[in-house]
């Protein structure tokens, strides 16, 4: 008896743990789902935009660099070929 009692409680125990873990789990589904359905907010947008344009410029300043050094290190192989004027 007693163990048939242990064993019915250890099966109530183990299923209200899963139960309490499921809800937990569909509160989040929830709440993300919320999240994702609420329009960004104004200021978000300028934030992202301000940065997509800061990047885009970090990024052409890069390249143009590069081409600068590019061309230097060519006008400075094209003057080392040229022979000395005397």
């Amino acid at each position: 008896m007693k163990i048939a009692f242990l064993v019915t409680m250890l099966f109530a125990g183990i299923t209200m743990a899963t139960a309490q873990v499921e809800k937990q789990d569909d509160r989040l589904e929830n709440n993300l789902d919320k999240i994702e359905q609420e329009p960004q907010q104004p200021s978000q947008i300028t934030v992202e935009r301000t940065s997509r344009i800061e990047a885009k410029r970090l990024q052409d300043e890069k390249k143009a660099e590069k081409r600068a050094k590019k061309i230097a290190r060519i006008q400075a192989r094209d003057k080392a070929k040229q022979p000395p004027v005397q």
